[in-house]
């Protein structure tokens, strides 16, 4: 035992110097300042196996920091090495990052919380499970089969009374295609369930086949495909796709062709139109 805890002192003091154990505690005073060292080591280490063990280091830090009183009110500006965002109605935070895997694939990792009247933490882990599903536009899933994103923008949409988060995310997915994911996020006895028939679109070689649980958008790596919420006009905006190749049907060779298309929440879905003038109901 004092064998393994040596070699452990020795593994983090020495591979690691930017994640000491005090670091990890010193995160209470420092509001993210620590949290950003240790992702930049999840961004930037050339080793596989450093970039894993700053992963966990900072799975820690952050249920340390969030651990805090009312910690959903938290400014963590200074954390910007990861994604995290906050629903417009203030009911939880995303926060997501990835892992390079030194393959040509990542892996995602993913937490909400939940605002609570007392400040106690309630949080949601999310476990990457886009390894094990044969098509992620398909399924309705929970947080412990999620298929893996960084979400950047929530857009609250109203369906029967009831109020539905849009999450807007991407993943760098493979060296040759990058996806960006619509998809939508609603509360079951308090558990968050990601996916279902909320889209409505025409056929199109560069759309998923099909009716589909969330709208995966593929396109070359690099491209800068849009998809982005107009919220002046609420509607979501994504790039058309036209092929390098003449051949629509290879992702990696799908890249903007400078014109933009439009979903519209009409009638319980995300509808989509290439009307400009299309908004919300």
């Amino acid at each position: 035992m004092l064998k393994s805890c040596f070699f452990n002192f020795i593994f983090i003091n020495l591979l690691f110097p930017l994640l000491s154990l005090g670091q990890v505690i010193d995160t209470t005073q420092n509001n993210g300042l620590t949290l950003q060292k240790i992702a930049l080591q999840i961004q930037t280490d050339t080793l596989l196996s450093h970039r894993l063990y700053a992963d966990s280091i900072l799975t820690r830090a952050l249920v340390l920091q969030l651990k805090q009183p009312f910690s959903f009110d938290f400014n963590f500006d200074s954390l910007s090495a990861i994604k995290h965002i906050t629903s417009p109605d203030q009911k939880f935070k995303f926060f997501s990052w990835q892992i390079d895997l030194g393959d040509g694939t990542y892996r995602q990792r993913g937490a909400m919380q939940m605002k609570t009247t007392d400040g106690s933490l309630k949080l949601y882990p999310f476990f990457d499970n886009s390894d094990f599903v044969q098509n992620i536009s398909i399924g309705v899933y929970d947080r412990k089969h999620w298929i893996g994103a960084i979400y950047y923008d929530i857009i609250p949409v109203i369906y029967h009374g009831d109020t539905l988060y849009t999450l807007l995310g991407f993943d760098e997915n493979t060296n040759g295609v990058s996806k960006k994911i619509i998809e939508i996020v609603n509360f079951e006895n308090g558990e968050p369930i990601l996916g279902g028939d909320y889209f409505k679109y025409p056929n199109d070689p560069t759309y998923p086949i099909g009716k589909v649980d969330r709208f995966v958008f593929q396109y070359k790596k690099g491209s800068n495909a849009v998809v982005k919420y107009d919220s002046m006009n609420r509607r979501i905006m994504i790039s058309e796709l036209a092929s390098t190749e003449n051949d629509l049907k290879k992702v990696e060779t799908l890249v903007p062709s400078g014109n933009q298309k439009y979903f519209a929440w009409i009638n319980g879905k995300w509808e989509l139109s290439v009307n400009e003038e299309t908004i919300f109901e």
